[in-house]
């Protein structure tokens, strides 16, 4: 009986261990096809209207909007189905059938004016951008008719701050809010992660996931290391710092040079307001260098607009020609040297004062040595930010970095940095036909006009040499090997798409 009772045991603790087995693998499965993806930067809430929190709920999957932006830098349509310019004041959107929000409900017509009436009503600098005087549905359509002619509404409405929300169940959009995209917001916590689900009903195909976690790490070193270790499977931007440790075969690292360019603006009120000054310094740089010391995929600027964009680029770019540079020094007066190497005209060395702000200074450094090799003192004082620089002593050469097509459209960018009175013209930069030619923009819809215009501008502006463009810093995605399908978008606020799936 003993025996027995033993050997009944024994088969019992078995099955037990068995079910326990089974039971642990059945815990690590019952997820499904889940993603863990480490961002560098989370919003305050999930509501798109607030802040600049719609950057995330787009990285997430979640948002979307009337149009899109592709990866080849071309709008696409998302929600809305296509559109077209009535006359200069009047659109029509053709909003998408059968699409359902996350709660399962209908997005209709009349819903998409409310949610685009709500941003406008929360967001000062959407509501500006769009220059939206009214909207009317008509049937399938909206109507939306402008203050003024507005050639970059579709634009604008491309933006995070419009992604389109269900205002009928807006009681927990800050946490979980109603949207349309392939994933749906199942939890949030501010600071930390957002959980996500696979959105059953989703209007363009079936999700290739069916969960994901969203993980703020804004330590770059952390974030790498976490997905080094198998906490992340994914990572959105690598530092060159870092990257060594995923050129090998368990991860791939996808890149593409973004929309941002990093640059120093010339102050008019100062010495370099002589024209054959700046000339010399643009070519007395080795952009090249600069961007290497970047890194991690940048590419050596010299103009306005990176590589990834069709359009705005000049003839020649600003390279290093010190030959050339010396005659403009020259030309500018600066014909004799000091024993410390520096120029001098009327007794006095050429010194420049260098305004920065980041928190990576090894570019500005190279500069400063680059000058120096050419006779020019360059000081670097450091500043809270770029806004305070006149504040902090002023300034020569002023460190700035500008997306310079925040949503496909450069309107934006060049009408605040390069236009006469501008609040970002932090240089006072003038030049009235860099002014004519940004003010045609505004009010032409032709986008091969545009495209011209923008090369136009670009030209003129690079001529000037007010601005130095040293470098566009690239996008960058590291992902496990095993994940597939992953993008990498010149616009970084784009990261999950339906497609991205692991093995």
């Amino acid at each position: 009986m003993h025996r027995a009772m033993s050997a009944l045991f024994v088969v019992m603790m078995a099955a037990l261990l068995l079910t326990g087995c089974g039971g642990t693998e059945q815990f690590a499965n019952s997820r499904g096809k889940h993603l863990t993806v480490g961002v560098y930067w989370f919003g305050e809430s999930m509501d798109p209207a607030h802040g600049e929190d719609g950057w995330m709920v787009i990285r997430t999957g979640a948002g979307e909007n009337l149009v899109a932006v592709t990866d080849k830098m071309e709008f696409t349509p998302q929600l809305a189905e296509k559109w077209e310019n009535i006359d200069p004041t009047m659109w029509r959107f053709r909003i998408r059938e059968g699409v359902k929000f996350h709660n399962g409900d209908d997005m209709t017509p009349e819903l998409v004016k409310a949610s685009l009436e709500r941003t406008m009503e929360k967001v000062e600098s959407a509501k500006a951008a769009a220059d939206i005087k009214e909207i009317r549905v008509e049937g399938q359509d909206l109507l939306i008719k402008t203050n003024q002619p507005n050639a970059s509404l579709v634009s604008a409405l491309s933006a995070p701050e419009f992604i389109i929300v269900d205002t009928k169940d807006i009681a927990n959009v800050a946490t979980t809010p109603v949207l349309t995209g392939p994933y749906r917001v199942t939890g949030f916590v501010k600071g930390t992660s957002i959980e996500l689900a696979r959105n059953e009903q989703y209007w363009n195909g079936e999700p290739a996931l069916d969960s994901v976690t969203m993980k703020n790490i804004e330590d770059n070193t952390k974030r790498a290391m976490a997905l080094q270790s198998g906490e992340l499977d994914m990572m959105q931007r690598v530092e060159s710092a870092n990257r060594s440790l995923f050129e090998n075969s368990a991860f791939r690292i996808y890149q593409t040079v973004g929309t941002r360019v990093f640059m120093l603006t010339a102050n008019y009120d100062g010495i370099l307001a002589d024209a054959d000054l700046r000339h010399a310094l643009a070519r007395s740089m080795d952009y090249e260098a600069l961007a290497q010391i970047e890194g991690n995929g940048a590419a050596p600027a010299g103009e306005v607009f990176p590589p990834t964009l069709r359009y705005g680029h000049v003839k020649a770019k600003r390279e290093k020609d010190r030959e050339t540079a010396q005659k403009f020094f020259a030309a500018a007066g600066y014909t004799k040297k000091n024993t410390d190497g520096i120029y001098e005209k009327d007794g006095r060395p050429l010194v420049l004062r260098m305004a920065v702000w980041g928190a990576k200074t090894a570019m500005y450094e190279a500069i400063q040595a680059q000058l120096k090799e050419v006779g020019v003192k360059v000081e670097i004082v450091k500043v809270k930010n770029a806004e305070e620089a006149r504040e902090a002593g002023g300034f020569d050469l002023l460190e700035e970095n500008w997306v310079t097509v925040p949503t496909n459209d450069p309107y934006n960018f060049v009408s605040k940095v390069f236009r006469t009175g501008a609040g970002a013209n932090r240089g006072h930069y003038s030049n009235p036909e860099v002014d004519a030619k940004i003010a045609q923009m505004q009010t032409t819809f032709d986008s091969s006009v545009r495209n011209a215009l923008i090369g136009e501008i670009a030209e003129l502006v690079v001529s000037d040499d007010s601005y130095l463009f040293l470098a566009f810093p690239a996008n960058t995605i590291v992902a496990k090997a095993g994940v597939e399908n992953v993008p990498v978008f010149p616009i970084d606020y784009y990261v999950m798409t339906k497609e991205i799936s692991v093995e």
